[in-house]
């Protein structure tokens, strides 16, 4: 997924699970995982991969914690919520995520970088945008705690 069908899914699932509505959290949580491995894949080469730890459970929990203690629960709780729904949308998308990395070893084979525009990607996007834009026209009904 490109990162406007990451930022509605995101928003979507935290107004329907009641958590924090900002748009903040959101799009922190949607963003983080690929501007966490996509920097080391594709920019610094020190992973092998552009899903690789950003892209695991382990660092939905971990971020989601330090969220929590740093800017408040419900503010983490709806981080950690869009965090792992990037994770979920790529999975649809893309069908690999290191689910179990670090316990479990990848074996990744030859990964190109493509941004994938093709027509169902950019409907996704286009779907995401309006969703972003109806959903922040709304005004956000809770503060971090």
């Amino acid at each position: 997924m490109l990162p406007m069908a990451h930022i509605a899914s995101a928003l979507v699932v935290n107004r329907v699970a009641g958590l924090d509505t900002g748009m903040a959290p959101a799009v922190a949580g949607a963003l983080l995982p690929d501007a966490i491995d996509k920097t080391l894949a594709w920019v610094l080469g020190v992973v092998p991969a552009a899903r690789h730890a950003g892209h695991t459970p382990l660092a939905v929990a971990a971020f989601g914690l330090a969220g929590s203690a740093l800017i408040g629960k419900r503010w983490g709780a709806a981080f950690a919520s869009a965090y792992a729904t990037h994770l979920v949308g790529d999975l649809w998308q893309h069908g690999h995520v290191p689910w179990l990395m670090p316990f479990k070893r990848y074996h990744v084979r030859g990964e190109r970088w493509s941004v994938g525009l093709d027509r169902s990607t950019l409907l996704l996007e286009a779907i995401g945008l309006a969703a972003i834009a109806l959903l922040a026209r709304q005004p956000a009904g809770s503060q971090s705690s």
